[in-house]
């Protein structure tokens, strides 16, 4: 009886021990895995804007591009604002939630790239390349609501930094 005990003691060290290391190349795993995933995927920040703006622009900032073309998100080629171009990643990399009307909304971006930006919400899509620089602007009434906003280079899984700045009236 004590040898099928002392049999059964050690079958529970052992079992314990298989465990923990599993546990140990589990985590090892998703620390791979996270930071990886961080690495290659866009930020996805949530930005909650409210009529203060007017008085306290708001600074934002990211890192552009990816490996999907825009238009492929926009669903079009040109908008009322400009051409969809350059390559973004499949998640927006802000989303901004409008708490009220704007009669007069800008988002600047501003980079040592070329970058564009595609923006989807209420009542449409917007895309721009260049406003009078490298750098696209979108501006104009904006209703309340949540906007997808994708931050582009014109290069594949290019990695820019830039800064949008979110100014209104």
């Amino acid at each position: 009886m004590s040898k099928i005990a002392f049999n059964l003691r050690s079958l529970s060290q052992n079992k314990q021990l298989i465990i923990s290391k599993f546990n140990w190349l589990l985590l090892g795993i998703t620390i791979i895995f996270n930071s990886f995933v961080s690495s290659t995927e866009a930020q996805t920040n949530n930005i909650f804007v409210n009529s203060s703006l007017a008085n306290e622009p708001l600074v934002i900032k990211g890192n552009s591009g990816g490996s999907i073309i825009a238009k492929e998100i926009s669903q079009t080629e040109n908008t009322a604002t400009g051409y969809c171009d350059g390559y973004v990643r499949y998640q927006p990399n802000h989303v901004i939630k409008l708490e009220s009307f704007f009669n007069s909304l800008r988002l600047e971006v501003e980079s040592s790239a070329d970058t564009t930006i595609l923006v989807k919400g209420p009542g449409g899509v917007w895309c721009n390349d260049d406003a009078g620089s490298a750098n696209p602007i979108i501006e104009g009434q904006w209703q309340p609501g949540i906007y997808q906003v994708w931050i582009g280079s014109y290069q594949a899984n290019s990695n820019d930094k830039y800064q949008i700045k979110i100014t209104g009236k």
